[in-house]
């Protein structure tokens, strides 16, 4: 008695085609997952090369402090350099800002409040009760801002909070004709001002650092008779080796493209001891 080998049952047949099913379904789902995991790595990728950094440098090189900038917020405009939010740790908002400054004399615009940076919107018009009618201060958003006060060598920083509307720093005997870099470190409530490395003034301010949207805004109103180097801002609070990395760096000494002035170059800068103490 002879058997047919190629004759299948309904059964075993069924059975055939029940495994071709899964063996295809298997194949079809091995392609998807791994379309999946490339498509992820390719957005991370993407990202990685092409998302904006959490800290950049707003003017990379040096201008002059007498020729008014603004750095856009808006990316749909050229130029723009878009800030992030701060990093929120666990204690609270984080944030800091780095600028070098190089003051020639301080008689250039002496009777108003010169400009160094701010970001917010811009009205200097306005005369602060406290200050005499002195102008020169931007009103009412500095989230920061920093200041050379009238007639003095003294640093003033502004930063809004929830509960008032500019809270002021004082950062006296600023030395001229020489390179300082001034580091504004916020953590949570406390708004920590460093000079070359060394921390001058840490202030508890009375409510929480209120950030804004605006456009930073750099050298308005005439600024100062000086210089502006590698204006930076991180969205954490630097910590101490970060601090000393910016001030042992030194300012860039490199004129930014679009200022014609004549420069400071390597031969006659002058650097301040990162070992300075702000009297108070």
């Amino acid at each position: 008695m002879s058997f047919n080998q190629s004759t299948m049952t309904p059964q075993s047949q069924s059975f055939s085609d029940s495994n071709g099913l899964v063996t295809r379904f298997s194949f079809l789902f091995m392609i998807v997952i791994a379309f999946i995991i490339l498509l992820r790595v390719g957005i991370s990728l993407v990202t990685y090369f092409f998302k904006p950094t959490d800290s950049p440098i707003l003017i990379n090189g040096m201008v002059d402090a007498k020729q008014k900038r603004t750095i856009t917020q808006d990316p749909t405009k050229d130029g723009s350099i878009t800030i992030g939010r701060s990093d929120n740790a666990v204690d609270g908002i984080e944030f800091s800002w780095s600028v070098w400054i190089y003051i020639n004399n301080l008689d250039y615009n002496n009777t108003q409040y010169r400009h160094i940076f701010h970001k917010g919107n811009v009205d200097l018009t306005k005369k602060y009760p406290d200050d005499k009618g002195v102008v020169g201060l931007n009103f009412p958003n500095n989230a920061p801002g920093l200041y050379i006060a009238p007639g003095t060598n003294k640093l003033v920083v502004m930063m809004n909070t929830f509960d008032v509307i500019n809270e002021e720093i004082d950062i006296p005997n600023i030395p001229i004709n020489k390179w300082v870099n001034v580091i504004l470190r916020c953590r949570n409530t406390f708004l920590d001002v460093y000079v070359n490395g060394t921390i001058t003034r840490s202030v508890e301010l009375t409510g929480v650092p209120k950030q804004n949207y605006g456009d930073v805004f750099v050298a308005l109103n005439g600024g100062f008779d000086g210089y502006i180097s590698n204006l930076q801002y991180y969205n954490y609070a630097l910590g101490t080796t970060g601090i000393n990395k910016v001030a042992s760096t030194g300012p860039n000494l490199n004129m930014v493209a679009s200022d014609n002035s004549a420069g400071l170059t390597s031969k006659n800068v002058k650097y301040l001891a990162t070992r300075w103490f702000v009297d108070e």
